[in-house]
């Protein structure tokens, strides 16, 4: 069984142009699964038959991936509401979808005798479908396919991403999510997103403000926890090896994890870039998880962690920290944002000092 999003247009096509939303009739594989179980097949020929017709696996309509697969979380086609073949462009037309939902609620026009309950829905809507496009990207990084063939079917049965696409994946999520400006919704909208206050009567647990950038933050910090954990470190540091050397035996064009914390220190801290200007709320708290989790994987790696990972982080503490120092005595900062700088550099040096605790020791 697939559990598959449902098949919404991109801003500007209509309904009757895209398509239909939901699938209306089976696919290849329940045909398939059907005429391997209940084929009338004389005695005699059932091996043969039935063999002929497992053989026919290959075909990519009938690949497929289980509940464990999926939640293994390292198979980046193993995945429950997704569409399609090419998973970094259905991420991307589903950002663009949320960003125009949100873009709608700015102007949209409520009747005067009714409750602001849409445009509360339609943001956390938004919101809700870009940490699912997330979730199908961030599989894409350090993910490894892997299939079931039988040896004599020609494939390897463990195939890393190609490094290009793994690019592509991290190159959206920092464009569309991990951006400082990747979710905007403006204070006037934020002011109207006021709850039905009926249902708060019925023993339901609803807030009187919807906190946009609380839950954007949540998104973020979900999504860095996954991009600097120690399984997706080691993948991509062992794809590397599975990766073939080119014709003048240079090193294969293998996704790096030194490109993966490049882009993560790049992305997260932008604003140090600039030569003036505050950061704000929403910015400083993904920032701070980004210290953090390098702190905790300096001073007290898990047992899974690995040397290079290590050294990587350690390199990119020592490289951030005088640019945290510099940036925290410019002009014209408010006092959030220098403390902020201030706490985020005191983390960075305690942890370079620190001695190495390792679990279990």
């Amino acid at each position: 069984m697939d559990y598959s999003a449902l098949n919404l247009p991109p801003p500007g096509v209509p309904f009757e142009r895209h398509g239909a939303v939901h699938r209306s009739a089976l696919g290849p594989y329940d045909y398939w699964a059907i005429e391997y179980a209940y084929k009338p097949i004389a005695p005699a020929e059932e091996a043969a038959e039935l063999q002929r017709i497992a053989a026919r696996s290959k075909a990519p309509e009938l690949s497929y991936g289980t509940d464990e697969d999926n939640a293994l979380g390292i198979d980046p086609e193993s995945l429950s509401f997704d569409l399609g073949d090419d998973p970094v462009a259905y991420a991307k037309s589903r950002f663009a979808i949320a960003r125009d939902l949100l873009a709608r609620q700015e102007t949209r026009r409520l009747a005067e005798d009714a409750d602001y309950t849409p445009l509360r829905r339609a943001v956390r809507y938004a919101l809700r479908d870009m940490a699912s496009a997330a979730g199908v990207l961030v599989r894409q990084i350090g993910g490894v396919r892997t299939l079931r063939d039988f040896p004599g079917s020609g494939r390897d049965p463990l195939q890393p991403v190609p490094a290009g696409l793994q690019r592509e994946a991290l190159d959206t999520l920092a464009r569309e999510v991990l951006a400082a400006d990747a979710v905007r919704v403006s204070p006037a909208l934020l002011r109207r997103l006021a709850p039905n206050f009926e249902e708060r009567g019925e023993g339901q647990d609803i807030s009187t403000d919807y906190p946009v950038g609380e839950v954007v933050t949540s998104i973020q910090r979900a999504l860095l926890g996954q991009l600097m954990s120690d399984g997706l470190a080691a993948r991509i540091l062992d794809s590397e090896a599975k990766a073939e050397p080119s014709r003048a035996g240079q090193r294969p064009d293998a996704f790096r994890l030194s490109e993966l914390y490049g882009r993560l220190a790049r992305e997260l801290w932008s604003e140090l870039d600039r030569p003036r200007g505050d950061i704000d709320m929403t910015r400083r708290e993904l920032q701070r998880e980004h210290v953090n989790r390098i702190a905790s994987q300096l001073m007290r790696p898990s047992a899974g962690s690995r040397a290079d990972a290590r050294a990587l982080l350690r390199s990119q503490a020592r490289a951030l920290l005088p640019r945290l120092n510099a940036a925290a005595h410019r002009a014209a900062l408010s006092e959030e944002t220098r403390a902020h700088l201030q706490e985020a550099a005191n983390t960075l040096g305690l942890a370079l000092a620190a001695p190495l605790v390792r679990m279990g020791v």
